[in-house]
C-alpha cells in the first residue's frame, strides 16, 4: 500500500498503549492538554506516528 505514515491516537492514562505504539518505533507528534474527561479527572490526547522512511530504516 502507497501509505507515507501511520498514527494512532490515545489518552494519556493509556500508558500500556503508549509504550506499545513507543515500542513499534512510533513517536509523539501532538498532545493536546486537558481535553478528556474521565473519572472526574482530565486527561491530555496522544498522538502518536511513524513515516513510512522511519518504519522502513529500523
Amino acid at each position: 500500500m502507497p501509505l507515507v505514515r501511520v498514527g494512532l491516537t490515545t489518552w494519556s492514562g493509556n500508558n500500556r498503549m503508549i509504550r506499545c505504539a513507543e515500542k513499534l518505533g512510533m513517536t509523539m507528534e501532538a498532545r493536546i492538554r486537558k481535553v478528556r474527561l474521565y473519572n472526574g479527572e482530565y486527561y491530555d490526547s496522544i498522538r502518536m506516528g511513524i513515516l513510512r522512511e522511519e518504519w522502513e530504516g529500523r
